[in-house]
């Protein structure tokens, strides 16, 4: 499969794990379409009132629970988890698809929350036969954010601050719809990785929010979620603006400056001729979780620059 070539990119290394554990689990592949549509629990076990030690295998389950006042309460997250900054000191137990039974069970957890994932569904079934209750909450669609923040909530006797959330983050995107719409909408590629070339299709999360934010998602119309395309199609397709979300995290391969510059090679492609090539922090625009309308405001600002978009 043709690439990018000549960009520092390795198949074996960080860039393709931290490819692959997204797509799988923020915005959860194919095979978690099977899954239920609202948050359910796995197996018999319960918590018993509100928990006071919570384990958080997504970090995007991590931020609604600060987000609605509830951080306290964990005391264990991924080796992904990068917001809040109080996170930082929380132990490791592992990611998505290889979370470590045995430091979760060490952190003497009262509950596990986790996102719909098919990689490590063996070892979730072994926490809650060990007798520790594991809430499943997706986060593929807006509402399914809005239900998990709802859920977390009701968990841990926050509802009050989790609808103002929830309210709050309806009427920003309200007011980004509002914004952006009857105006043209720019052509866009939306890149996760370069070898092979792996960009957003139709039915990603990603689309969703490239046509809330005023853009025309030009894979729109492919039969998989995340298609890799060839570097001629994607010359052939002539975006008007490409986003790259393949540097965002500590441990990318590539940072934003090269990501730019291995671009540039393309002045082919309209979207590099005119400088509208953005390389994004992916944990913002597209981590589905609270954060997701400040990166959907930043969105809508690079596909429609003029002062009026929101801001």
């Amino acid at each position: 499969m043709p690439y990018l070539r000549g960009w520092k990119t390795d198949t074996t290394g960080a860039a393709l794990r931290i490819l692959i554990e997204t797509i799988v689990a923020l915005f959860l592949a194919a095979a978690a379409a099977a899954q239920p549509a609202g948050s359910a629990y796995l197996g018999k076990p319960r918590p018993h009132g509100v928990p006071g030690r919570v384990v958080s295998l997504a970090p995007n389950l991590t931020e609604i629970v600060f987000a609605i006042g509830a951080g306290e309460r964990l005391v264990g997250v991924t080796r992904f988890d990068d917001y809040p900054e109080q996170v930082k000191k929380l132990p490791r137990v592992g990611g998505f698809v290889d979370p470590s039974v045995e430091g979760i069970m060490a952190l003497e957890p009262q509950l596990v929350i986790c996102v719909p994932n098919p990689g490590g569904r063996d070892r979730l079934d072994v926490i809650t036969r060990l007798g520790v209750p594991v809430l499943v909450l997706p986060s593929y669609t807006l509402d399914n954010i809005y239900g998990a923040i709802e859920r977390l909530g009701v968990v841990f006797e926050k509802e009050e601050g989790a609808r103002k959330l929830v309210a709050k983050m309806r009427a920003r995107i309200a007011g980004i719809r509002t914004r952006v719409a009857g105006r043209p909408r720019p052509r866009v590629i939306l890149v996760y990785g370069h070898r092979p070339l792996v960009v957003a299709g139709r039915g990603s999360f990603a689309d969703t929010l490239l046509t809330i934010a005023g853009g025309q998602n030009l894979l729109g119309d492919s039969r998989v979620r995340y298609p890799s395309v060839p570097i001629e199609a994607l010359i052939k397709l002539a975006p008007d603006v490409i986003i790259d979300a393949s540097s965002g995290g500590k441990d990318a391969e590539m940072s934003t400056s090269e990501v730019r510059r291995g671009w540039s090679r393309w002045k082919v492609v309209p979207a590099v001729k005119n400088g509208r090539v953005h390389a994004l922090n992916s944990s913002l625009f597209f981590r589905p979780g609270p954060r997701i309308v400040d990166g959907l405001a930043r969105l809508s600002r690079i596909l429609h620059p003029e002062p009026t978009a929101d801001r």
